[in-house]
Formats: structure tokens, C-alpha cells, sequence
């Protein structure tokens, strides 16, 4: 659960609006489990009229205005909360996007030569999804989650100890079996994630050069391999399906099962007097409002697993190494010649580390002004020369110098600042 712990972390730029929408969500789940004691009350009330004749309607009429309230005020803080979870999601992706991108500014060319393009924008919506859904998760169900569990653990323990204990026994139960589930599912969810990265980055690659692939009639090829890595996805996803189903089936079947049972105990208590009606009535309602939390933390498991897996690629990208530095404010321009000047000394260049050399102890200088052409065989280490001299890669040995000034000491804006580059026209 490392990745949990990382999520968490990037939550305290957020912790002062997060703690704000923790307690609306929290109030909104206090109101919401009053309700139910107004039903209670409205029910012992008609009960002592059928009885007696001394119940009041102003009373009924009373705890009914209450009840609207109740709900009108749990409608409201819903809206409110749903709008400032917005708000904050909004805020938490373009911080989560502007990271990445920073991030991708500062890796070395050899990644992106590499990875393709469409797979890392793939890793990069992923990522900040399953944090999204996290961070909304912990607000959300987490606290209210807790606690409804207290508070209808707790009254039903005040009105009937043995329903309280039967009600407390099916939270270990159903935790239990709801985090072996996310389990099963996230051990497959990491494999299917890199099949989808996969399949994604080949159509973004294809599409970025479509006229490649029409040129040399590939796009059957094409087609077949992404379908066939689909197919692969699906075979996962297929038995995630089965599997989490299973269990689900065997969870909500077992939960049935004690909720009949417990429902048995309160009818029987009801029968024999030992519970009034409107305490009935609260129990039951009480019981029905237990689902919500239990499967509240279903729900919290399940997150916690897509969150831990979806999330993988996007830290360890985080995590890379970076070469270049990268700023948002503009760099001054470093103190070189106005006409500058490019020496190579003595370079060589491999691509691998055991891999073959590229450029062997070459030697070179280019004057202010003056026109060079390189030209060679495909693979003689023409686009090499001018990755050098954009330092997109360093050398492997031997050292470049930009008006005498080595490479070394020169950063990534300061050696591109003084070159212009002119791609080849697409047409």
C-alpha cells in the first residue's frame, strides 16, 4: 500500500478544503441517521392513540415538520457537498497534471525513445482518475462510514443487546470477505492496466503516423494486434468478473441471511411486548441504514485497491530520475558570444551501454557563420551529431564546448537557447 501512502500525502496541499468537506459530509450523515427517531416517535405516538385515545395529532403534525427539515437539510448539505467535491477534484487534477507535465520536461530523451507517446498520456489519465476517485472516496464514505457503524451499532445495543451483537458481528464478516475479494481483483488489475497501455500508445503511435502505415499497407497488421492484445484484456477481465461476482454473491447472501435472522429476534421482541412498535420501526430502519456502511466499506476497499494499482505507473514516472531542469519563469539567456561557436573534442557516443559506438573519438569545429551539411548513410550518426548538439544525450566520452565553454557546465536552456531547429516539412 505504498502508493496509499503517497496519495495521502499529496492530500495535505488540499488538507484546510478536504477537513472543511470531511465534516458537511459528516453533519449530512448525523442528520440523516436522526431521521429515523422521528419515524420512531411518530409511530409510539399513533401506537398510544390506538391504545388509549391520548395520542395527539398536534404531536404527529410536529415530528413530521421535523422529519421535512431533517430532509431538507440533508438534501442541501448533499448538493453543497457534491459542489465543493467538484471544486476540489478540479483543483486536485491540475495540480496532479501540472506535476506529470513538469515532471515529463525533466526526463532524459531515452525515455520518451523508449515509451510511446499514448501509453504515458494513458499511465497519465489512469493515475490521476484513481487519485481523483480516492481522495473523494476518503471524504465521501470513509467518516461517514465510521461513523454510522458507531451510532447504529451503539442504539441497537441500547434497545436490545442481542441485536447489537448480532448487527456488530457482521462488520468483521463482511470486511473480511470484501477485502479478500479486492485483492483477488487487484492481483489481475496491474496486468490488464499494462495490455491497455500498450494497445492505447500502438493507436496513438499509428495515428501520429498514419501515413506511414498506409504507405506500407500495415493497417491490417495494426488492427490485428491491438485486437488481439484486447482479447487479452478481456480474457482478464473475464475472470475478474467471475471471481469478484462469486464472492459478491456469497457476501450479500451471507449478509441476507443475518439480517433475517436479527429482523426474526425483532419481530419475536415486538410480539411479546418486550419492544414498542416505534422501536421496531427504529430498529428495522436502522438495520436497513446498517447496508449503507457496510457497503460503504466494500466500496472503500475496492478503491483502495483500484487506487494502489491505477496509480502505480504515475509515481514511478514521479519517481524517474530527471536530467534537465525545468522552470516556469523564463531563464536569462546565459553570457555567451553573439556569434557562438560549436567544437566537438574527441567525442564518442553510444545509444546502450554495451551497445556499439555511434561516434568514435570524433572531432570537429563550426565557425560563426559557417554552413555545414552532414552527410552519410542511414545509421552513420547524422541525427546523433545534432542530438549531441542539442543535448539531448551527452557523450559517452570526449567533451563539446559552445564558445569554449564546455557542455558540462552549460544547462539544457542554456546550450538551446543559442540554436535554432528546423524540422523536416511534413509536405
Amino acid at each position: 500500500m505504498k502508493n496509499i501512502g503517497k496519495i495521502i500525502r499529496l492530500s495535505r496541499l488540499l488538507f484546510t478544503k478536504t477537513l472543511i468537506l470531511a465534516v458537511s459530509v459528516l453533519l449530512m450523515s448525523v442528520v440523516q441517521q436522526v431521521q429515523p427517531f422521528f419515524i420512531k416517535f411518530i409511530v409510539d405516538t399513533i401506537e398510544i392513540q390506538i391504545k388509549s385515545g391520548l395520542g395527539s395529532m398536534v404531536t404527529v403534525s410536529w415530528l413530521m415538520a421535523g422529519l421535512l427539515v431533517a430532509n431538507l437539510i440533508s438534501s442541501v448539505l448533499d448538493s453543497l457537498n457534491m459542489r465543493f467535491g467538484d471544486y476540489i477534484n478540479s483543483r486536485l487534477r491540475k495540480y496532479l497534471t501540472e506535476e506529470f507535465y513538469r515532471k515529463v520536461f525533466t526526463l532524459p530523451q531515452k525515455y520518451f525513445d523508449s515509451n510511446i507517446s499514448g501509453k504515458i498520456l494513458n499511465q497519465l489519465n489512469r493515475g490521476i482518475e484513481s487519485i481523483q476517485d480516492f481522495m473523494g472516496m476518503m471524504t465521501n464514505f470513509v467518516l461517514p462510514a465510521i461513523f454510522q457503524s458507531i451510532f447504529t451499532i451503539g442504539i441497537l445495543f441500547y434497545y436490545q443487546p442481542l441485536i447489537g451483537l448480532l448487527a456488530f458481528l457482521i462488520f468483521p464478516f463482511y470486511i473480511l470477505v470484501s477485502n479478500y475479494s479486492t485483492k483477488m481483483w487487484g492481483k489481475k488489475e496491474v496486468a490488464k492496466n499494462q495490455l491497455e497501455d500498450v494497445s492505447r500508445g500502438r493507436i496513438g503511435e499509428v495515428i501520429g503516423n498514419i501515413r506511414l502505415v498506409r504507405g506500407f499497407l500495415t493497417q491490417f497488421t495494426e488492427w490485428k494486434f491491438v485486437s488481439k492484445t484486447l482479447a487479452k484484456v478481456n480474457t482478464i477481465y473475464d475472470k475478474q468478473s467471475t471471481t469478484y461476482h462469486i464472492i459478491n454473491f456469497c457476501r450479500e447472501f451471507g449478509l441476507e441471511i443475518v439480517l433475517v435472522i436479527i429482523s426474526l429476534v425483532v419481530f419475536r421482541q415486538t410480539f411479546f411486548g418486550v419492544l414498542s412498535l416505534g422501536e421496531m420501526v427504529l430498529i428495522l430502519q436502522l438495520l436497513n441504514q446498517m447496508r449503507r456502511p457496510l457497503f460503504a466499506m466494500s466500496f472503500i476497499l475496492e478503491r483502495i485497491q483500484r487506487a494502489e494499482s491505477g496509480s502505480k505507473e504515475y509515481f514511478e514516472i514521479m519517481a524517474l530520475p530527471s536530467l534537465e531542469v525545468f522552470e516556469t519563469a523564463k531563464l536569462p539567456r546565459a553570457q555567451i558570444q553573439t556569434q557562438p561557436s560549436i567544437r566537438f573534442d574527441d567525442v564518442s557516443f553510444q545509444y546502450e551501454k554495451n551497445g556499439a559506438k555511434v561516434l568514435s573519438k570524433m572531432s570537429f569545429t563550426i565557425k560563426p557563420g559557417q554552413t555545414v551539411a552532414l552527410v552519410g548513410h542511414s545509421g552513420a550518426g547524422k541525427s546523433t551529431i545534432i542530438n549531441l548538439i542539442l543535448k539531448y544525450y551527452s557523450p559517452t566520452s570526449g567533451e563539446i564546448y559552445l564558445s569554449d565553454k564546455p557542455y558540462t557546465r552549460l544547462s539544457h536552456q542554456e546550450i538551446r537557447s543559442h540554436i535554432s531547429l528546423v524540422f523536416q516539412a511534413n509536405e
